[in-house]
C-alpha cells in the first residue's frame, strides 16, 4: 500500500500543565530527526504547537488546512511515517475542543492526557501562575483566595472532562497517564508519554534537563509582590529570569542545609486539603474504575496531619528582605543588561578567505 494511501495516526498531547509538559516538548523538539527514524513526525520546527492551535480555535485556519498541511508535510518525507504528535498543554483549558475531532476525516486521532492529584496540582498551578504571571488575577492572590477560584480550572474535574474527550474522539482513542511517581516508570513522566504512544527510543535519543520547573515558594511569594505582568513582554522576561538566579542560589543554600531530596512543597493546610480531594472524589472513582479497573485514581496517600506546611512568607526583616531577595534581584537585572550591551556592541567577526 502506498503512503499517500494510508491513514496515518494523529496524536494530540493535550496536558495537563504541571506534568511534566514542557519536558515532554522539550524532548520531543530535540529529537526530531531520531523520532522521523521511528515513523514518528513532530511538525513545524517549534517545541509547542500553541500557535498552531490557537489559529485553529480563532478560526484563522480549519482542521481541513491544517490536516492537509500534515498529510503533506508526511508526503514531503523520503520515510515510512505513521504518526504525527501535536503538543499544547493549553488545549485542557477549553471548555470544548470538539472542532479537534473534525481531523478524523483525515487521520486517526488519538488524545493523550495526563491526571495529576488535584490537591497538588492546585499547589504547583499556584505556583506557575506566579512565575508566569499571565493572568493578573490569577499571579497576585494569596494561596486561599487562588483556592476559592478552583471552578475555573474546570480541565481537573477529571472524570467530566475525560467524557468530554471520548464524545469527542471515541473511549477506545482517550489515553490515560497518572502522574504520580508510584505510577511511572523508571524514566519518569518523559518515558511514560513515550510508552503511552508505542514510541520506543533508541540510543540516539536525548534526554533534556529540567524544564519549567516551578520557584520556590519563598520566591514566588516575591514574584507575587511585584507587577510583572505590568511590563513589557521583554523586559518581563528578563525580571524573570533574574528571578530563576535568585531562587536558584536559594535552593543551593537550602540543599547544604538538608539531606536528601526534597519533595515538592506543601501550602494546603491537612483539612482543606481532604476537604478538595472530597469534592473530585467520586468523579476520581468513576475514572479509576472505566479506565484502570480499581477503586482509586491515585494511589499516594495524603500527607499526614502533621506534616509541616512550607511558608510562602517573606522575611519581617527589613534588611534581611533587602539583603535575600532586593538586591540579588538588582545584581542579576544589571548583570544581563551588561550582557545584553556586550553583545550588542561586540564587533562582528569576520573569517578569512
Amino acid at each position: 500500500m502506498k503512503q499517500s494511501d494510508v491513514k496515518h495516526s494523529l496524536i494530540f498531547h493535550i496536558g495537563a500543565h504541571r506534568t511534566a509538559t514542557s519536558a515532554v516538548q522539550e524532548y520531543l523538539h530535540g529529537n526530531i530527526p531520531a523520532l522521523k527514524q521511528l515513523g514518528f513526525l513532530y511538525p513545524f520546527m517549534t517545541r509547542r504547537h500553541v500557535h498552531m492551535i490557537n489559529q485553529l480555535f480563532n478560526g484563522a485556519r480549519s482542521p481541513q488546512q491544517v490536516s492537509a498541511d500534515l498529510v503533506e508535510r508526511i508526503k514531503a518525507h523520503d520515510m515510512d511515517l505513521h504518526s504525527v504528535v501535536l503538543s499544547d498543554e493549553d488545549i485542557c483549558m477549553r471548555q470544548d475542543i470538539s472542532l479537534l475531532g473534525e481531523f478524523k476525516n483525515k487521520f486517526n486521532v488519538k488524545v493523550v492526557f495526563s491526571l495529576r492529584r488535584q490537591d497538588l496540582w492546585l499547589e504547583s498551578w499556584y505556583l506557575q501562575n506566579i512565575k508566569w504571571q499571565w493572568n493578573p488575577r490569577l499571579s497576585h492572590c494569596t494561596l486561599p483566595e487562588f483556592l476559592r477560584l478552583r471552578e475555573e480550572f474546570h480541565w481537573i474535574h477529571y472524570d467530566r472532562y475525560v467524557r468530554h474527550l471520548e464524545k469527542v474522539f471515541g473511549r477506545e482513542n482517550v489515553i490515560l497517564t497518572l502522574y504520580e511517581p508510584g505510577q511511572m516508570p523508571p524514566g519518569g513522566a518523559v518515558q511514560m508519554f513515550c510508552d503511552s504512544i508505542g514510541l520506543q527510543p533508541t540510543a540516539d535519543f536525548v534526554s533534556p534537563a529540567r524544564v519549567n520547573p516551578s520557584f520556590s515558594p519563598q520566591v514566588s511569594e516575591f514574584m507575587r509582590c511585584l507587577p510583572l505582568d505590568a511590563a513589557p513582554e521583554k523586559y518581563r522576561a528578563m525580571l524573570t529570569a533574574a528571578c530563576a538566579e535568585i531562587d536558584s542560589q536559594a535552593r543551593r543554600q537550602q540543599a547544604l542545609l538538608q539531606q536528601g531530596e526534597q519533595g515538592p512543597p506543601l501550602l494546603i493546610p491537612h483539612g482543606q486539603r481532604e476537604a478538595i480531594m472530597a469534592k473530585y472524589a467520586r468523579g476520581n472513582r468513576a475514572l479509576a474504575r472505566r479506565y484502570f479497573d480499581r477503586e482509586a485514581l491515585f494511589l499516594d496517600p495524603l500527607p499526614e496531619p502533621g506534616t509541616p506546611l512550607t511558608e510562602m512568607g517573606l522575611p519581617s526583616d527589613s534588611y534581611q528582605l533587602m539583603t535575600e531577595f532586593v538586591a540579588p534581584l538588582l545584581q542579576a537585572m544589571i548583570r544581563r543588561r551588561r550582557q545584553e550591551v556586550g553583545r550588542k556592541t561586540a564587533p562582528k567577526s569576520t573569517s578569512s578567505t
